[in-house]
């Protein structure tokens, strides 16, 4: 592996760029996922109907049209051109923010309606009622959800490539291409996406042992 030590600092900077999409996209799209739920359970059948499509384009097409989408059709549409850094930071965004929303829906619908009913009956609002009862234990039951998200848009990153962002796996393609060591340079990146996303599992694990509400549980 020695032929890599040349190009650390650029697999560093492609690590990090990496890990600046998928912490964006996760916590942007916890966020407006955590929204789109609230919406959907609160708001209606004419609101409901529209994150529904929204939800449905996200999860139902690649992520690769996605960012050619963002970074290709819509700029020139709208005749504003936009960097790719921002372009793929947006679609991650928006795409864990489709997943998200079923995590959190799921979530907010395990929590009991006797507890949003108690909220209303001793004067709280059912946006009070949302804030201090339910989310605080939706968020709680989604942990695990989340930290699988959270590998998925790690290891998703990769798709950044097509729009020319240096994120790991693009630099290790730079690598190959340069050295003609395909199989190391692919390799060496690999154990870096399993040592970060097992990292960050085992964190995700820990935490929601620790916080973990007894009886009440969500599919991950």
């Amino acid at each position: 592996m020695e032929f890599l030590i040349p190009y650390l600092p650029f697999l560093l900077d492609g690590l990090i760029t990496t890990i600046q999409v998928t912490l964006f996209g996760s916590l942007i799209g916890l966020a407006l996922g955590t929204l789109l739920a609230i919406g959907d359970l609160y708001r209606g059948r004419a609101v409901s109907t529209i994150i529904r499509f929204y939800v449905e384009f996200f999860r139902g097409s690649p992520i690769i049209v996605q960012l050619f989408i963002f970074y290709y059709t819509i700029p020139t549409l709208l005749n504003t051109p936009v960097d790719n850094f921002t372009a793929g930071l947006l679609v991650f965004a928006l795409n864990s923010a489709a997943y998200q929303k079923g995590y959190m829906k799921g979530a907010m619908e395990a929590i009991s309606e006797d507890q949003m009913t108690a909220a209303l009956s001793i004067g709280l609002s059912k946006v009070q009622a949302i804030i201090y009862v339910i989310l605080p234990q939706a968020f709680r039951l989604v942990i695990p959800a989340w930290g699988n998200e959270f590998s998925s848009l790690t290891k998703s990153t990769s798709a950044l490539l097509v729009i020319a962002v240096a994120d790991l796996t693009s630099v290790a393609k730079t690598i190959a291409g340069q050295t003609y060591r395909n199989l190391e340079a692919y390799a060496f990146i690999a154990i870096i996406y399993l040592i970060w996303i097992s990292a960050v599992l085992e964190i995700s694990d820990i935490l929601y042992d620790r916080v973990k509400i007894p009886g009440i549980e969500i599919s991950a």
